[in-house]
């Protein structure tokens, strides 16, 4: 567990608009922007982060402010257990009643970002996860 807390708290710390520094951090290949609609859009099919593999690789980020954007990528089997907080100030949040499909998450603020933890409906594997610079 300590290790994915350093490998998020890096990855968290990274300026979303140092691509190669991102590419680095996630041992891939993150690709050209594309437009889509009014955001630019990077991805990449694999990569790493510490001992995880990740998939589907996504980089959101305004063109004229690429330093604010949003990273989420999915983990891929075998995961990891969040069984208890991570961070201090993490929350976990329950599936929505009223949302089918809702899954729980953790959310915490790690250097500055918001990042999101997304959780099978066992409430505790990590399937995804999401890094927001506002």
């Amino acid at each position: 567990m300590e290790r994915f807390k350093y490998d998020i708290e890096r990855l968290a710390g990274v300026r979303f608009d140092d691509v190669d520094a991102l590419n680095e951090q996630l041992h891939t290949h993150l690709g050209a922007p594309t437009r889509q609609g009014l955001r630019d859009e990077r991805v990449a099919e694999r990569g790493k982060l510490g001992d995880l593999e990740v998939r589907n690789i996504t980089l959101r980020s305004v063109p004229d402010d690429p330093a604010h954007a949003k990273l989420t990528f999915d983990v891929a089997p075998p995961s990891i257990l969040l069984e208890e907080i991570i961070w201090e100030d993490s929350t976990l949040y329950p599936p929505h009643p009223d949302a089918p499909g809702s899954r729980p998450y953790w959310s915490a603020k790690v250097n500055g970002a918001e990042v999101v933890l997304s959780l099978a409906p066992d409430n505790v594997t990590l399937t995804r996860v999401l890094i927001s610079h506002r």
